[in-house]
């Protein structure tokens, strides 16, 4: 079995993740075959569902660690990486927008 594939990232998004941010990483992440978790300091969460993300209470600033493993882990981790440097904004994220 591999590795898992870690990332640290900053929430940059002004507002934390809240049920915007949350519902765009969950879409991102359930395109993936791989399991994909975020961890803070004091929580971890699945990101294929939006309720353990919003538990995280993330806010702005938040270090996190995003952990895939399985298929596709790399670009699992790729995606959510654009995800959160693109401020997590669901304006320019919107499907046949």
């Amino acid at each position: 079995m591999s590795e898992p594939v870690r990332q640290t990232i900053t929430v940059k998004n002004e507002n934390g993740l809240h049920l915007v941010p949350c519902s765009l990483i969950t879409r991102a992440a359930t395109g993936f075959a791989c399991q994909v978790e975020i961890h803070s300091a004091t929580r971890k969460a699945d990101a294929k569902n939006i309720f353990d993300l919003m538990g995280l209470g993330a806010a702005c600033g938040t270090e996190l660690t995003l952990i895939a493993n399985g298929d596709g882990a790399a670009d699992a981790i790729q995606k959510l990486v654009e995800l959160f440097e693109s401020g997590l904004e669901a304006s320019s994220r919107r499907p046949n927008s």
